[in-house]
């Protein structure tokens, strides 16, 4: 399987990385330095879209979770989480539709969310907001790509054990050995990929 894995320099997305590759999948990975490519393939100096034809799935791990009183909360804030959270997602999805590289038989895609989607927390609204966009565009692209036979899915997780969220979990309340291993994602990942 041909598998693109965004964020491979988090916790998450080095997980699913190193999963996919132990597996025998070829991973083919976008970081922050190369979204600019996505916007412009052809004017980046780089070819862009040759690695990404054939897709067989697609795994958004890109992330942040800033941590702040509302009532100190700027646009700027929100507007950058909701950036990273979801509109590089959009952006990441419409340049693989546009393009076509998605595989002739169909994409499984994975975004990761948020149980924050739906759970709120002080301190979070900018990230529980941006979460529970990134669902609902999932739902959405899952409903409109069908024909292509391309399935899209936000998975949920409750805690994970990566750096944002030891960053995070105080703030939140929560108790960081409630979390789950990146591991253990990726490969509950990597079977949501092959289902």
């Amino acid at each position: 399987m041909k598998i693109l894995v965004t964020g491979t320099t988090g916790g998450i997305g080095s997980a699913v990385k190193r999963a996919a590759l132990a597996a025998g999948h070829e991973v083919v990975e976008v970081n922050r330095g190369g979204w600019e490519a996505v916007d412009s393939p052809l004017t980046s100096g780089k070819d862009f879209t040759s690695p990404l034809r054939g897709l067989d799935a697609v795994v958004f791990s890109t992330g942040t979770c800033p941590v702040k009183p509302f009532a100190l909360t700027s646009d700027t804030l929100f507007e950058e989480t909701f950036r990273v959270n979801c509109g590089l997602f959009v952006k990441l999805m419409r340049h693989i539709v546009a393009e076509r590289l998605y595989s002739p038989t169909g994409m499984k895609v994975v975004a990761i969310s948020s149980v924050s989607a739906t759970e709120g927390w002080a301190g979070g609204a900018a990230y529980c907001a941006s979460k529970g966009a990134l669902s609902a565009v999932c739902r959405a692209l899952d409903a409109e790509l069908q024909p292509k036979k391309i399935s899209v899915v936000a998975l949920e997780p409750r805690y994970v054990k990566t750096k944002m969220f030891d960053a995070c979990a105080g703030r939140m309340g929560v108790d960081p050995a409630l979390a789950q291993s990146p591991d253990a994602l990726a490969a509950e990942i990597l079977t949501c990929l092959k289902s």
